[in-house]
């Protein structure tokens, strides 16, 4: 079995602007999911087979290989993605103690660009790595705000 790790970002931390709302989250989420290769650097292609709206199949290219991925998405609040290679995906949209608007991405049975054969990179390294492509997605979703496009 591969290696799993959760990551949680706040959405509006102090000062940043526009402030983004559950919705817009959310609409960020689908935009993201239609757009994979805009966020997730390590994809070179993606190719949309079945769109249902809430349910969705894409051929996804990493590297050298191809594989599937089947997403169903619970609106406002969960997004389920699992992919051929075994790997499942959630992202989760929540919030915390003082009503502040939370993302959590977690990874199960595989760990993106990590051979499940090697050692699993520690919290603090996977924090690091993982949260820095979340913040830029959180700004790429606050940007597609302040176009209208949410």
């Amino acid at each position: 079995m591969g290696h799993s790790f959760a990551i949680t970002r706040p959405v509006n931390p102090l000062g940043a602007l526009p402030v983004l709302t559950e919705e817009q989250l959310w609409k960020g989420l689908e935009y993201k999911l239609r757009n994979p290769t805009a966020f997730v650097a390590m994809l070179s292609a993606s190719k949309t087979i079945v769109d249902n709206g809430d349910k969705m199949t894409r051929e996804l290219t990493m590297g050298p290989n191809t594989f599937t991925e089947e997403s169903e998405g619970y609106a406002p609040t969960i997004m389920y993605m699992e992919m051929s290679t075994g790997l499942r995906i959630t992202n989760i949209v929540s919030y915390g103690v003082e009503d502040e608007l939370l993302l959590t991405y977690s990874f199960g049975n595989g760990l993106p660009g990590v051979p499940a054969d090697k050692p699993k990179p520690s919290a603090k390294e996977l924090n690091a790595i993982i949260g820095k492509a979340m913040d830029k997605g959180i700004e790429t979703f606050r940007e597609l705000a302040k176009e209208g496009k949410l």
